[in-house]
Formats: C-alpha cells, structure tokens, sequence
C-alpha cells in the first residue's frame, strides 16, 4: 500500500507505521471532520515535543456530493493539512496525512487489507448500516467506533476486549435534538484541547496553503452550528484513540484483537443474512 500510494499520490508513509484509514462518502455525519481535528491535535503534540512511539498513517478516501459545501471545505481542509504536514520537518517522520485522488473500488482493495484501525465515527443514530466495517474486520482491522449501525453489531460479536467504542450513545443525540440544547461553541469554550484543534483551521499555516472562504466557513460551522456534533465526542475519541496507538504495541495483544475480528466476521456473510430474512420476512419453502 504504501509503495502505491506513493506512485499514485507522491506521498511517502512508513510501511513500519500504523495504519489508520477512513474510507467512505464524505458526509459530516460520517464526522471525517471530527478526525480531522484529531491529526490537528496530534500535529500540535508532535510539534510540542510529543513523539508517537511508531509513525502514523492517516488515509482518508472519500466523495462528496457537488452541491454539498461543507463537505468539499472538510476535504480542502484535509489537503491543507496534508501538505502542511508533508512539509514540516519536525514532524512528517512521525507522522503522514494522505487523501487519496479518485477513490474507487480499485483503491479499496488496497487500502482495506493494509488497515490496522478501521475508522467509524459517524454520529450515534445516524448511520443505518454501514458496510466498510464489516469489509475492515473481515481483513483483520481493529474498529474504532461509535454505538451506531452494524458497529453494534460487530460490538455484540467481539465483546469489549476486541473493539474500541466511546462517544454517546444514540438515546442522548435524539436529546439533544428535541430538546435543541446542544450548543458546539459551549465544548469549545471549556476545553483548551478542543479550541486550540478547531482554532488551527483559521490559523495562519492553514491560511497560508488554503483559500480562506473555504477555512472560515468551516470553521464557523463547527463553532456555531455542528449539527452532526463533531465537539462532543471530540475529547473521548482523542482519549480512545491514543490508547489504541498505545495497545498495538503489545503486538502479541493487537494478533488477538485482528484474529477474533475475522473468526467473527462470518455473521455478516449473504448465506446467513439471506437465511434469517427469508425465516422471517420471505418466509419461502
């Protein structure tokens, strides 16, 4: 994978390195923007004196519609941020951002086998399947994900020792909509970590590389509007992801993980999905 995606992307990633992949349609429910932040976070450790124990790999494959806005400025965002760290000595051997062109069916059959943590974040509620997580554990990848779609599922099948959840459950999301009381701007205020994430978006190396209409009205979005509410699962997902790069140094532990994950895999399979809807849907003889 990495050989490929440098030929194709001229980036280089360390074969040596984690690699951490979010591949699906670019929708802020989907919260590619929420991941994001986290690079933006760990650039700033790394360039505070933080280095990851291994290098990391952050790939990001992903469309959006054309007449969708928002989701054309998060994957501006991922460009800045990829040439901002490609071409920052103090950090791009620790760490590699790449949004890869043109992402295919071609382009999956690369990235999934390659994957080491299968990114499913979406919104608790919003997701009504999924199917990039199944193909991820079937390959042997560890999620990292929220109580939404079939990472239930997959959640049930593996247990808690063998999967990586956090963020709120789907029950507070609806909540928070009818009651119409979740205000972005408030986790803004009260956590340096968020704020100094999201600041960077509007701060002057991302102005330098990227259009400023394009960053501000991200920017804005997420402080007064994110609907998808990407800031209140920011910090718990900062916390579970750090502790997943710590785990997959017990390698012997991480085997185990990416064992039960394919042994388990085989729920998902269209023999057993065909068999239960026709016991109780089809109901054919």
């Amino acid at each position: 994978l990495a050989s490929y995606i440098e030929e194709h992307e001229g980036v280089q990633l360390d074969p040596e390195g984690i690699f951490d992949i979010q591949i699906k349609r670019l929708h802020e429910y989907k919260r590619q923007q929420m991941n994001a932040l986290y690079i933006i976070h760990k650039y700033l450790e790394i360039k505070g004196g933080k280095k990851p124990v291994r290098p990391l790999n952050f790939i990001f494959g992903a469309k959006a519609a054309p007449a969708y806005i928002i989701a054309q400025d998060i994957i501006h965002l991922l460009l800045c941020l990829q040439q901002i760290i490609d071409n920052d000595p103090d950090v791009n051997q620790y760490m590699h951002l790449v949004f890869v062109t043109n992402y295919n069916v071609t382009y999956a059959e690369k990235l999934i086998p390659a994957c080491d943590i299968s990114e499913q974040i979406s919104l608790a509620s919003k997701e009504a399947s999924g199917t990039s997580n199944m193909k991820f554990m079937l390959n042997g990848a560890v999620t990292l994900g929220t109580a939404d779609g079939a990472n239930v599922e997959i959640h049930d099948l593996v247990g808690n020792d063998n999967i990586y959840m956090f963020g709120i459950d789907s029950e507070t999301v609806i909540r928070h909509y009818a009651k119409g009381d979740y205000v972005s701007k408030d986790y803004y205020d009260r956590s340096p970590v968020i704020k100094e994430a999201v600041d960077f978006i509007v701060g002057p190396q991302c102005m330098a590389v990227g259009h400023k209409e394009n960053l501000e009205r991200l920017y804005n979005d997420i402080l007064h509007k994110d609907w998808f509410m990407a800031l209140i699962d920011l910090e718990d997902y900062i916390r579970v992801k750090d502790q997943m790069f710590a785990d997959y140094e017990d390698r012997r532990r991480w085997d185990q993980m990416m064992l039960v994950n394919i042994a388990k895999a085989g729920y998902f399979s269209s023999d057993r999905t065909i068999e239960q809807y026709n016991k109780d849907i089809w109901k054919l003889r």
